[in-house]
């Protein structure tokens, strides 16, 4: 899938000012990112796009700063690079790390009819541990390929509903419902009633090259539900 067939472009927005305003602006910064990031790495085109799992024509027009890259495309290029979405997104900091450090909420997709994704704050590293909050507006689906193996997700409905799909499994979670997930294969989330659904998510991806998990280890089912009682 090239990068002009992905779902959802990528957006960064926030509340305070930041050099990366505009789709345009984000992705001229990817592309020097992927510039610097494969030198430093001393990867090919190729190589790359092997590791990605993207055709070397996306990788060039990305390098190129022609095309915009989806949430999932970061993501493929982050595990590739062996970084979290939020160092690719920002020159890694090079002081030590801290007991707390401050990090800043940014909206990386956001649809027509006003959905929208904010990842708020994300480890460094290739090991890739991201918290989420979604909203989507009744009628939209936001589709995604499969994460690296065993990728974890956890996801809490706060208001509406979810329709959550993952491969050939599929349920509706409501507002107090959570589920435990595993997105090594493609999935999605949609909007399951006529209100806004609101729902945060916790992302546990370990980086490495995604390779489809044969169907003989699908052992257990990729969602297990628990329900969460408003008023424990």
């Amino acid at each position: 899938m090239t990068v002009s067939e992905a779902r959802g472009q990528v957006n960064i927005m926030t509340d305070t000012p930041t050099p990366l305003k505009t789709e345009q602006e984000l992705g001229q910064a990817i592309a020097i990112r992927i510039q610097d990031l494969r030198r430093d790495q001393n990867l090919t085109l190729d190589r790359l796009a092997k590791l990605t799992g993207l055709s070397k024509g996306t990788v060039v027009a990305l390098e190129q700063g022609k095309a915009n890259p989806s949430i999932g495309i970061l993501c493929r290029l982050a595990a590739a690079f062996s970084l979290s979405v939020a160092d690719l997104l920002n020159e890694a900091s090079l002081a030590p790390d801290l007991p707390i450090e401050r990090s800043v909420s940014r909206t990386l997709w956001t649809s027509a009819k006003g959905s929208r994704a904010q990842l708020h704050t994300s480890t460094s590293g290739r090991t890739m541990f991201e918290l989420w909050s979604w909203v989507l507006m009744p009628g939209d689906v936001f589709a995604a390929d499969a994460h690296s193996p065993d990728t974890r997700e956890l996801l809490s409905v706060t208001q509406g509903a979810v329709t959550v799909t993952v491969g050939s499994h599929e349920i509706i979670l409501n507002a107090g419902e959570s589920a435990r997930l595993v997105t090594d294969q493609s999935h999605s989330y949609a909007a399951a009633s006529d209100v806004p659904a609101h729902f945060s998510m916790a992302v546990l991806e370990r980086g490495g090259q995604r390779v489809p998990a044969p169907s003989s280890q699908a052992a257990t089912s990729p969602l297990a539900v628990s329900q969460v009682l408003a008023d424990h």
